[in-house]
């Protein structure tokens, strides 16, 4: 390792701790919440997501709904953005935006 990322090591693991199973991260928020990976991560997110407290919401708030029930893992938001980008539910309700929109002007100009 270079002596960058072994400070960056070093600053980063103040952060974590074990306690035997599971390891746990104390956040910016100062919350402690505990590391998922895998399987178990993308679980929690579709539960957080597709549950009967969901609602199909976007990747921010799908994550939000995350931590609030108390996960971490480093990939979150890409992860939620992944999740959401292949949501059937999500595509077919599709709320389109002004950059997807079709412009007022008229195409002939006389």
């Amino acid at each position: 390792m270079s002596t960058q990322q072994k400070r960056k090591f070093f600053k980063d693991i103040k952060h974590y701790f074990w306690d035997d199973p599971y390891l746990f991260r104390t956040c910016a928020d100062q919350i402690i919440r505990r590391c998922v990976f895998g399987q178990e991560a993308l679980e929690i997110l579709k539960a957080c997501h597709e549950g009967p407290t969901g609602g199909h919401h976007s990747a921010n708030i799908t994550a939000r709904k995350v931590f609030d029930a108390g996960f971490y893992w480093p990939t979150i938001y890409k992860d939620a953005y992944e999740l959401i980008k292949s949501c059937d539910a999500c595509q077919r309700q599709g709320k389109i935006s002004q950059r997807d929109e079709m412009p007022h002007k008229n195409a002939i100009q006389l």
